[in-house]
């Protein structure tokens, strides 16, 4: 069996919030999962779960506050800042806004080579033939890149940021809800690039959505988050025609019948989703559960494997182990 590209233990990011040393907004809490090579791991949750705080923090954007991040079996939470810089040339990311994260003033040619010339790759001829083969890959002209952002539609910009991501050959790429602000057209578009990139390059994704259905399409195995904790990790198929977890249950309840004469109940949670400078005891999720016992007030559940390739973090199923037991 091959070791896992990216492995993710126990990792935390905390935000103290302002006039106090003692509180903290707990934004990714004890999250843990590991991705092979080759493979597309979608995570999905409502906004504010911590699904984009997660996906800067594996690729060091923020400094984890626990936890280890291992790339190819080496911890890159315990590196100096030049070997995290260093070790970035490895794993890229293409931001949601394809417009705030481009450059105004600068040539997309000179967007592109940037990762080259920073991590100082190549001689200046062979940085210029990187760049017109990245290009090329993602369906931009050699006449496309002497202009500047604004003179592009979004999807041509994020076709400029799946570029810049590919130039430096990352064998990581954390994609954070690149089509959630494109047409829905254009959205089947980039995300085509996308998945024949990775089948070309052998690329391995993080994909970050709140978009059900572009993950079901995209991804291998899809993570779901709510309050900085990942509640349910399994095969797309798997989590899609029997999900275990109640809030994921309560999520794919509310996609659009796929035929009109089709029965499907629709799950409606109750109240809002709780504060994460201030999380619920026991399950975060118990406030808002309709399967809430006594127990989940004030137990935490933790991620267990219930099946092959389907993991878990609910008080319930532990509770029906020791039924049966």
């Amino acid at each position: 069996m091959t070791n896992p590209l990216l492995e993710v233990k126990h990792l935390k990011k905390y935000f103290p919030l302002k006039g106090s040393r003692t509180d903290y907004l707990k934004a990714v809490d004890d999250v843990s999962f590991t991705v092979n090579q080759g493979e597309v791991l979608g995570i999905v949750g409502e906004s504010g779960c911590g699904k984009s705080t997660m996906g800067k923090t594996l690729i060091q954007l923020f400094t984890p506050t626990e936890g280890e991040i291992l790339l190819n079996g080496e911890n890159i939470t315990v590196l100096s800042s030049k070997k995290v810089r260093q070790k970035r040339r490895e794993m890229q990311i293409i931001f949601q806004d394809p417009f705030a994260s481009l450059n105004p003033r600068m040539k997309v040619f000179k967007i592109i080579e940037e990762p080259l010339v920073n991590f100082r790759i190549g001689t200046k001829e062979e940085r210029k033939q990187r760049v017109y083969d990245v290009a090329k890959q993602v369906g931009l002209t050699h006449k496309q890149l002497e202009r500047f952002p604004h003179e592009f539609s979004g999807g041509q910009r994020q076709r400029i940021g799946i570029a810049r991501a590919l130039v430096s050959n990352p064998k990581l790429i954390v994609a954070d809800e690149p089509v959630s602000a494109l047409d829905v057209s254009i959205q089947s578009q980039v995300l085509n690039i996308m998945k024949d990139l990775k089948k070309e390059l052998n690329l391995t994704y993080i994909f970050i959505s709140h978009d059900l259905s572009v993950v079901h399409h995209f991804c291998d195995r899809i993570g779901v988050m709510y309050l900085g904790k990942i509640v349910e990790i399994a095969d797309k198929h798997e989590l899609f025609n029997n999900p275990k977890h109640p809030y994921t249950k309560a999520l794919l309840s509310a996609l659009p019948k796929s035929h009109p004469l089709q029965e499907k109940e629709r799950i409606v949670l109750k109240g809002d989703v709780p504060n994460p400078a201030n999380p619920p005891s026991g399950c975060t999720f118990h406030t808002r559960c309709p399967n809430c016992m006594e127990i989940c007030k004030v137990t935490t559940p933790v991620l267990k494997s219930i099946s092959d390739k389907h993991e878990v973090s609910c008080l319930l199923y532990e509770e029906l182990e020791e039924r049966v037991l």
